[in-house]
């Protein structure tokens, strides 16, 4: 086994898909999880005979319990509450690298917490290094393809996407009819999600129900891949049917689809569109569907 993988885990469900995947039987194997109290998945704990569960903020204690591991390359995955990052309370290397940030924005903090670990000698990779085939192809991936409406919508999140994405504000819009109805901020996709449905529902049933919402996630211009990829999975799926928004187009090669096949079989239960969108889709004339 090659035991010189480390993990440090925020939320969410991928950690937990890249642990159980390194420690197959035939897997490379975890020299370390490290993991965040309060936001990384407890079941971390079954996919390693130690683990470490840290609060935020405790980079020291990280660091050198990744040394003292092994770990030569680390994988960061999985989310943080920027809510909890102001109430965390840093130990002095953590606090000397945030004084030196000009701001608080994802990709700052991200390329900071990058550079410290690699002044350290640790290699960064992704997590699409071991799993490429979490990566979402470019097509439509569901039984229902996006109507010519749909695909309007969907060139104009792909824009407004982008360009909210250039100021690192967040991944994705809901769009409907040419109207940008939410943009993810810090409090992710799930709760924008939910604040765009009781926007839409509350549109009533006029002229303007004629037309599906649409989702569009996109990754971010000069984003660190290694270290934040915009995520889907069946669970955005069912948070998507339950706000009315009916299609959801993500960059193809960019963004990460958890279990895909669930995600697709989710998409076909549901009724929804799922579709992997590229440049040449949405740039120009001619975006007439998938191949």
């Amino acid at each position: 086994m090659n035991a010189r993988i480390g993990l440090v885990a925020g939320s969410g469900q991928l950690p937990l898909i890249f642990a159980r995947a390194m420690c197959r039987p035939d897997g490379p194997g975890l020299a370390a999880i490290v993991a965040h109290e309060g936001e990384s998945d407890p079941a971390l704990a079954h996919c390693a005979d130690e683990i470490l569960w840290v609060k935020l903020g405790q980079f020291s204690r990280i660091l050198r319990y990744l040394q003292q591991r092994g770990a030569r390359e680390l994988i960061l995955v999985g989310g943080i509450a920027k809510s909890r990052i102001w109430r965390a309370r840093p130990d002095a290397l953590a606090l000397q690298m945030l004084l030196k940030l000009r701001g608080m924005d994802d990709d700052q903090l991200l390329r900071a917490v990058a550079g410290e670990l690699e002044g350290r000698g640790f290699l960064l990779r992704s997590v699409t290094d071991y799993l490429p085939e979490l990566l979402a192809p470019r097509g439509c991936l569901s039984r229902r393809q996006p109507t010519a409406a749909e695909w309007a919508d969907i060139r104009h999140g792909w824009r407004a996407a982008k360009g909210l994405g250039a100021l690192d504000i967040g991944q994705g819009v809901v769009v409907r009819r040419n109207m940008v109805v939410a943009a993810e901020a810090m409090e992710g996709t799930d709760a924008m999600l939910a604040r765009a449905g009781g926007l839409i529902h509350g549109q009533g049933r006029g002229w303007a129900a004629e037309g599906e919402a649409v989702l569009v996630k996109v990754v971010k211009p000069m984003q660190d891949q290694r270290l934040d990829r915009p995520t889907i999975g069946p669970a955005t799926l069912e948070n998507m049917a339950r706000a009315g928004i009916r299609v959801a187009a993500v960059e193809a090669g960019g963004t990460m689809i958890l279990d895909p096949e669930a995600t697709r079989r989710a998409a076909d239960r549901l009724g929804l569109v799922l579709v992997g969108v590229g440049e040449e889709d949405v740039i120009g004339v001619g975006a007439r569907g998938s191949e």
